[in-house]
This record gives structure tokens, sequence and C-alpha cells, in this order.
């Protein structure tokens, strides 16, 4: 048994468990950053869109007849 593992470890291809949990940890810390960043980035837009209604609503024009 030991020798089928040592060949499977010498052989080409082989990934060690511990590069797998690496690659898991980057890709995982990657959504989460991409996660946190969407959350962030819609409540800018919503705060933006507000701005915008309530300077809609607070602006009037009044009838200006040119001369």
């Amino acid at each position: 048994m030991k020798k089928v593992l040592e060949m499977i470890k010498n052989s080409k291809g082989y990934i060690s468990i511990e590069t797998v949990i690496v690659a898991g940890l980057i890709i995982g810390l990657g959504v989460f950053t991409i996660s946190a960043f969407q959350t962030s980035s819609v409540s800018v837009a919503n705060k933006a869109l507000n701005n915008i209604k309530t300077a809609n609503n607070s602006y009037s024009v009044t009838n200006v007849v040119a001369p």
C-alpha cells in the first residue's frame, strides 16, 4: 500500500491536499470580497437615487415668458 501511495504522489498531475485547501480559501475569500463589494455598491446606488429624487422633487419651474 505504501508503494502505491508513493507512486501516486510522485506521478504527474498529483495535487496535494494543502494545495486544494489553499485554493479553496483563496476562492472563498474572493467570493466574500465580491459579495461585500456588491452590498456596498447597492447601498451607494440607493443613496444616490434618493438624492436625485429629493433634488427632482424640490426643483420647481416657474413660467418664464421670453421677451
